[in-house]
């Protein structure tokens, strides 16, 4: 369908959402470049010019590649929950969903982390705003802002990182530019993709599964008594609350989506909120958590074709920490009253989310 207001095509059931990710070559939409600061980021090409730089780190962010980084993890959860006592006020997004994420990041990436932590969260997450196909001119004028500053900021990094290579994502990315598997121009904008997704889609996805979880206290129940529902648990989780709510596309050539075909040129949204509850893909209970739904893993939370998420797997894994170490320590958890005020039109999640600690 085409939103009236925008101009823009819908695409709304799983089944479009899922052919729209797949199908559509993504071109550059009409406007302010939103990418002048990370040109040439493989991750928003397509065809060989993605997948060949996409191959670099793939392999330590299959399933079995993260499992290296569970104790890492689990480690950073106890030390801040090693600082709580039974009645406690947990600040999921500022104590949690930040540090987590971007203390895994700085780990696997193999760079410091800086004393100027609290800035970098404010510029990855403007500039992860750049997604949003709904922003105003002010908006797109302070996120571009964002982006030049972290641009320079990443510069700095990988120029240290030369100095100081290892056995980790951020060297093996500069290897791969000095052998010729991807150019060194590349470098920059590869490495500002892997900060935004791995900072801040994980920090909104934590805070959205503790929340989810708490909201519906019989299925926390039925978890704290069946923990090998665990891994089940976080698919239904990023069905159910995707951070992720819409994915933007503009196509190169005209597209056939079912019995539709959208012309090439236009601005596409993937609503992938709406796919993962289409009543026809998950039946009649789409709208409902349930943690034991047997097809639960077929959402879409993390994308769909050559363009998913290359750290879904990542993204489970400390999603599976936080739920995990919260039963075993502070099973009978709360929600206090609070108002939640919700972040972004594309990457969901609440600015902050109190979370009461029960043993």
């Amino acid at each position: 369908m085409v939103d009236e207001t925008t101009g823009k095509w819908f695409l709304l059931s799983y089944d479009a959402v899922q052919a729209g990710l797949s199908k559509i070559v993504r071109g550059n939409p009409e406007g302010v470049d939103r990418r002048k600061h990370f040109p040439e980021n493989p991750f928003a090409a397509d065809g060989p010019g993605h997948m060949g730089p996409r191959r670099v780190i793939a392999p330590t962010f299959t399933n079995r590649g993260v499992q290296r980084y569970a104790d890492t993890a689990d480690r950073i959860v106890a030390d801040i929950l090693d600082a709580k006592t039974d009645g406690d006020e947990l600040r999921v997004v500022s104590e949690l969903g930040f540090r987590l994420p971007y203390e895994m990041t700085c780990e696997m990436l193999g760079v410091p982390q800086v004393g100027n932590a609290e800035e970098l969260r404010t510029w990855t997450w403007r500039c992860l705003e750049l997604i949003d196909a709904f922003l105003s001119p002010e908006q797109l004028r302070i996120n571009l802002e964002a982006a030049a500053n972290l641009s320079a900021h990443l510069h700095e990094v990988i120029e240290w990182k030369k100095d100081h290579l290892d056995d980790d994502v951020l060297s093996t990315v500069i290897a791969a530019a000095n052998d010729g598997r991807m150019r060194p121009e590349q470098v920059v904008p590869y490495v500002h993709t892997l900060y935004l997704a791995g900072m801040h889609t994980t920090v909104n996805q934590t805070s959205l599964g503790v929340w989810a979880m708490l909201e519906h206290p019989g299925q926390w129940e039925l978890l704290r008594t069946k923990p090998e529902l665990m891994g089940n648990a976080v698919e239904e989780l990023l069905r159910f609350e995707p951070t992720a709510q819409y994915m933007r596309r503009s196509g190169v050539h005209d597209a056939q989506i079912g019995d539709v075909t959208i012309p090439a040129g236009a601005e596409v949204v993937c609503w992938i909120a709406s796919a993962n509850r289409d009543e026809a893909r998950f039946g009649p209970s789409a709208d409902a958590l349930d943690i034991t739904r047997a097809d639960a893993r077929h959402h879409i939370a993390f994308g769909y074709g050559p363009h998913a998420c290359i750290g879904s797997w990542l993204a489970r894994l400390e999603l599976h920490a936080v739920l995990q170490a919260l039963i075993k320590r502070f099973p009978m958890s709360t929600l206090p009253g609070q108002d939640l005020v919700w972040t972004s039109n594309v990457i969901r999640g609440p600015e902050e989310l109190l979370v009461t600690l029960n043993a």
